[in-house]
């Protein structure tokens, strides 16, 4: 009997944790991206090299559609960042014909992946999001907002126009302005290019005030549902997950993750990130990445294995008719970057600034233990990732 294959796009450490859960099911995965990343040496997946959606949409999606004719059965698409998901969402008018895809419909996507369309629509819902203004409504700013923050709309997008303009938007990613004087030196640098900013009400908190609520839905329907909270980002304040952790999150959280989705009419894998504000303990959703996330790889251990589910439902070998959510007590499960944890804590995060998030080895380690430690770059059946992720550890370097 034939078995749909996965292809999973972009295969940093989000697309080898769905290759590796895939592929050690017996399910044919492909590993496609433009370049070789780490996903790509998994035993589990043939790495296909691809044009790069960003520099190519229109060679991306031709090789896609000369490629899916090869294929008995559909593919299912599983994009894991940004760039790709838009690409694939914003073709898949052409590209069904060939494919199923793990994601919404691109008029989703699109709502999603740009802040202020989606702030709007948020907040016009009454949604707890945080405050936000475009430049043209910096007098509506009172002194009681301050600091704000300043981040990209988006980071990546066609729209954006030279690459170049690309590392600009990276330095600026959590800009926070502590006064109205601040505002208006940003204003007045970045004159041309205000249009990619928005500001927003800075919500109080390190990186490890940040939650996930992790789903897979059909339809608006939350059939598969995870929850965990970030331990330690890079940078400390509003670093992406380097270790992460399932843990609980209150009702209401949980309550608008569902409202969000029926709205939307969500398909496929999504992230929402909430943040709780260390002053007053409030929970605000600061965005949702239609897409697996960076540490997806934590679900299978805790009850709600997200990428097989994904692949099962769309396959229709998994109906879904019942609800699953994570299992485990607070901090029973971990899932860490180690090569990347390990530097910061012994070294840079006293170097850049945040000398209490610092460890000794002993602390280092003592912080680790939980009942059940998933390492991203480890896994004792699929051995190359590890070498080539030590490899690109000490090049960087």
């Amino acid at each position: 009997m034939s078995i749909r294959s996965a292809i999973v796009f972009n295969c940093n450490y989000n697309g080898l944790s769905i290759i590796r859960e895939l592929g050690s099911r017996g399910i044919p995965v492909i590993a496609m991206d433009c370049v070789r990343s780490v996903g790509t040496f998994s035993k589990y997946a043939k790495y296909v090299k691809c044009p790069d959606p960003l520099k190519d949409e229109a060679s991306f999606i031709e090789f896609l559609l000369e490629k899916g004719k090869g294929f008995d059965l559909k593919p299912v698409l599983f994009p894991t960042n940004d760039l790709w998901v838009f690409a694939v969402s914003k073709n898949m008018d052409k590209l069904s014909k060939y494919y199923s895809f793990c994601g919404s419909d691109f008029s989703t996507v699109d709502l999603l992946l740009k802040k202020k369309k989606f702030s709007k629509w948020a907040s016009d819902r009454g949604y707890p999001v945080p405050l936000s203004w475009d430049f043209d409504q910096c007098n509506e700013i009172t002194d009681e907002n301050y600091p704000v923050i300043v981040k990209p709309e988006y980071r990546r997008s066609d729209e954006v126009g030279e690459s170049s303009f690309y590392e600009v938007l990276d330095d600026l990613r959590f800009t926070v302005l502590e006064s109205k004087e601040e505002l208006e030196s940003f204003r007045g640098k970045y004159s041309g290019k205000l249009n990619f900013f928005m500001i927003q009400e800075y919500i109080r908190g390190m990186s490890d005030t940040m939650f996930t609520v992790g789903v897979y839905c059909k339809k608006g329907t939350v059939i598969a549902l995870f929850k965990g909270r970030k331990v330690r980002g890079y940078p400390a304040d509003i670093g992406d997950c380097v270790v992460g952790e399932i843990s609980g999150v209150p009702d209401s959280v949980i309550n608008v993750v569902k409202s969000i989705c029926k709205d939307l009419s969500y398909d496929g894998i999504a992230e929402f990130e909430f943040k709780k504000d260390s002053f007053d303990g409030r929970f605000r959703l600061i965005e949702i990445n239609p897409r697996s996330w960076s540490w997806v790889g934590i679900t299978p251990y805790c009850g709600v294995n997200l990428p097989l589910i994904a692949y099962q439902n769309i396959s229709e070998i998994y109906s879904g008719d019942s609800f699953v959510e994570s299992k485990g007590g607070e901090g029973s499960v971990k899932y860490i970057k180690i090569l990347e944890d390990f530097q910061n804590c012994l070294w840079l995060y006293r170097k850049s600034g945040y000398p209490e998030w610092g460890k000794t080895f002993k602390q280092w380690k003592k912080s680790l233990k939980c009942d059940k430690l998933v390492v991203a770059e480890y896994d004792k059946r699929d051995f190359l990732p590890l070498l080539f992720a030590i490899y690109r550890f000490f090049k960087r370097r």
